[in-house]
């Protein structure tokens, strides 16, 4: 199986995920991924000239028996499909000081995980909101109708005890798989359209200069 990338100990491959799933699943400790939903969402406003549609059904007991540790983002919507577990992910995208008891928004302004890590309810609070867009400059650039910001992503990183490679098996543009570049982790990402893996390919392969230098660049 030829990697679509390949460095660092990070590693794409373009196909789908259930067909390739076996090929990588012995090296893998952990699963962290927003998978499709299969609720038949559409971008409201970027990308919505591309073909992409959530309306795969997730089934996620193939992915539970891979690894040690699973993350697994909008689980609200398959929770019939899922172990009970006390270690719900909450992500809050409008900005903390809002009065949240006169939003009338039609979407959702806090995002959820089911994971196993043992951890116990968590939440984190960073401003998404529309072109709002808190954090790393990357946020702002919007690579892929469910992207994820990278201090989320590496927030879930990091409440993770296992040791060795991740798994985003659905990883779009790459957002899991710079979180676990960042903190030095092995991750292996597995992504249907090969845009996307292009996309993810370009931001791995972006190197940060130390301050000094680029501060004299």
């Amino acid at each position: 199986m030829r990697p679509y990338y390949e460095h660092g100990g990070i590693t794409i491959f373009h196909g789908d995920a259930w067909e390739l799933l076996p090929d990588v699943a012995g090296d893998i400790d952990a699963v962290v991924t927003d998978p499709p939903y299969g609720i038949g969402w559409k971008p409201r406003v970027n990308h919505r000239d591309t073909p992409w549609v959530d309306d795969r059904q997730f089934d996620p007991a193939a992915f539970l028996a891979v690894g040690k540790e699973h993350v697994l983002w909008g689980a609200n919507y398959f929770a019939a499909l899922l172990p009970h577990s006390a270690d719900w992910l909450s992500w809050v995208k409008r900005p903390i000081h809002c009065d949240f008891s006169s939003d009338k928004r039609s979407y959702s302004t806090v995002e959820l995980a089911w994971s196993d890590l043992g951890c116990g309810a968590r939440f984190i609070a960073h401003t998404w909101d529309g072109g709002m867009r808190a954090g790393a400059a990357t946020n702002r650039s919007f690579c892929h109708p469910a992207q994820k910001p990278l201090e989320v992503m590496a927030w879930v990183v990091g409440l993770l005890k296992s040791k060795g490679a991740i798994l985003d098996p659905f990883c779009g543009s790459g957002t899991t798989l710079v979180a676990a570049k960042d903190a030095g982790r092995r991750a292996i990402g597995i992504e249907l359209e090969e845009r996307y893996c292009e996309i993810a390919a370009k931001r791995l392969s972006q190197e940060v200069l130390p301050f000094a230098e680029a501060r004299n660049a």
